[in-house]
């Protein structure tokens, strides 16, 4: 009872640096990123939509630094750095875009393992290509690390390779999940480069097993994307979601493990750790959902028998939030 107490005491302090940090991003893009964009706006041949500077403004440039690198600084114990702070909203602005290259046949750039390691190469073809090439010479220019960047750039794309085999309906559960942990884990571990301290072996198999539970998550909330383009992960394959959730919370103890193994300060991985368990907590209200769409089908979770509607978990409302935040309460793991 008193670690519950002493977490709920806890959560306003969460929530009000969490805004903090996402109100300060904010005014970076408009001061610095939005201006950016100003140029490929007014020339823009077409190849760069609305959806693309969205995902620059209000998802991967806001998020990216604003809540993860964010949460890697609570790790650390030092706030981030004008440089470090350039090089994540960058580099990670274009995540998204670099992700739809995978996606869209029509949105794809030639040689693009080439372009990782030698930017400077490559030569634009559209509003598109040379957005992703601005942003990316921006971000590297203002790292510590730019040659370790290229390096785990490439890393990633050959993950986001890897994962066109979910497209295969011959995977098993362990090839499943062995891409769904490189795509994510290499990811969080691309933008933990962009931080300049070092990146020690305990850090990194963290962030590895953490970004690689995001990425499972994220496949959950996106069951219906991936059952229309018949994408397998251990969601849309998924007919059993009390298993799913026991799985999802045994990775989740199994992080938690992994964070405390870490040579930082306790106090530090309580508050890295805190935040983290009010993300994932958001998963389980969704896998609450969707376990009582299997009790409504013979209790087996058949998801060719459920609408668009049914499998949306929508995170804005307040109930949902409510319930995040109470299973927020019941996983943090206080003690050391």
């Amino acid at each position: 009872m008193r670690d519950r107490i002493g977490n709920l005491i806890s959560l306003p302090s969460v929530y009000f640096l969490l805004l903090k940090n996402v109100t300060k991003q904010k005014q970076f893009i408009k001061n610095v990123a939005e201006k950016e964009l100003i140029a490929f706006k007014n020339d823009n041949d077409g190849s760069l939509t609305p959806q693309d500077l969205k995902k620059i403004t209000s998802y991967y440039g806001l998020g990216v630094p604003g809540v993860l690198g964010e949460s890697f600084c609570v790790l650390r114990g030092k706030p981030m750095t004008e440089n470090e702070r350039f090089c994540l909203t960058f580099l990670g602005s274009i995540s998204g875009l670099l992700d739809d290259l995978f996606d869209d046949p029509k949105k794809q750039v030639n040689h693009l393992e080439k372009f990782i390691l030698q930017p400077e190469s490559l030569k634009p073809a559209n509003t598109y290509e040379s957005l992703l090439l601005h942003f990316y010479l921006l971000g590297l220019k203002h790292s510590a690390n730019p040659g370790l960047l290229k390096k785990q750039g490439l890393q990633v794309f050959r993950s986001q390779q890897q994962s066109k085999d979910q497209q295969n309906s011959g995977n098993s559960p362990q090839v499943i999940q062995n891409i769904t942990y490189a795509k994510g884990g290499d990811s969080f571990i691309f933008y933990r480069l962009c931080l300049n301290d070092p990146l020690p072996e305990n850090e990194e198999k963290l962030l590895f097993h953490l970004g690689g539970l995001m990425q499972l998550g994220n496949d959950i909330f996106d069951i219906w994307e991936d059952y229309q383009s018949n994408t397998n992960t251990a969601a849309s394959l998924c007919t059993d979601i009390p298993e799913l959730r026991a799985e999802f919370i045994n990775k989740m103890q199994f992080t938690f493990k992994l964070a405390r193994e870490t040579n930082f300060r306790k106090d530090r991985v309580e508050n890295f750790l805190r935040s983290t368990t009010l993300a994932l907590s958001r998963v389980l209200v969704c896998l609450d959902q969707f376990e009582k769409l299997q009790l409504s089908s013979g209790n087996l979770f058949l998801i060719e028998k459920y609408s668009r509607e049914q499998l949306i978990c929508d995170m804005q409302k307040p109930k949902n939030q409510f319930k995040a935040i109470k299973y927020a309460l019941k996983l943090f793991p206080l003690k050391y």
